[in-house]
């Protein structure tokens, strides 16, 4: 039996692009109007294409909102790694990480990402759980890796790294990140940022231990 010819490359290569273009549409529209809102319609037409190729490349709306769930998480996690700098005393590179996260947390589409994440985890609980348990262990565990790091060389040692990395987002998000879910109007200053952050970092290496 002869053997089926691969698909040529360019073929390929337009799969993938339109794949891009499907997924970039659909994570500003769920993120919009939410799952319930939103019929897949709506993205072919503003995405272009068929709506047979976007089943064919996500196999239901089910399949491209869970595809989006992967890709804001990916999106959250990758902004936060160029500034985790190891060479970075751990003061200096604490505060730049959580001024970079709370700005981020605190923009619009993070907002509603978890809006989304909210309304669609009754239809979708343990995409939901997974999402925000993949989301912040991945940006957690980056930040860990800088800790662990930093703590041999400045001779402090924190008894979990991992355990010290979610608290100190959970001392950057403080109230913040729930009032801006909740009102599009609530924002702060670089000044009130800067100034937030510098109690949290404080507020953690104060935990850590001076080593002899």
């Amino acid at each position: 039996m002869p053997e089926r010819a691969s698909p040529p490359q360019h073929h390929t290569d337009r799969g993938i692009v339109r794949r891009r273009v499907f997924l970039e549409t659909a994570v500003n529209v769920f993120c919009e109007r939410g799952y319930a809102g939103v019929n897949v319609n709506a993205i072919v037409n503003e995405a272009g294409g068929s709506l047979a190729t976007l089943y064919t490349q996500f196999g239901s709306k089910e399949g491209l909102f869970l595809a989006v769930l992967e890709e804001c998480n990916a999106r959250f996690a990758s902004a936060l790694c160029p500034v985790v700098d190891h060479s970075l005393g751990l003061g200096d590179g604490l505060r730049r990480i959580g001024e970079h996260y709370l700005r981020q947390a605190l923009t619009i589409q993070s907002r509603r990402f978890f809006r989304m994440i909210c309304a669609a985890s009754a239809e979708f609980p343990e995409a939901a759980k997974e999402c925000l348990r993949v989301g912040p262990n991945r940006v957690a565990e980056t930040v860990a890796e800088y800790l662990r790091a930093r703590a041999g060389i400045e001779r402090v040692a924190f008894s979990d790294a991992d355990a010290a990395a979610l608290a100190f987002f959970a001392l950057v998000r403080g109230p913040h990140q729930y009032r801006a879910i909740l009102d599009d109007g609530y924002d702060l200053s670089d000044a009130e940022v800067a100034l937030h952050v510098r109690a949290a970092v404080s507020l953690l290496l104060n935990g850590a231990v001076t080593r002899g």
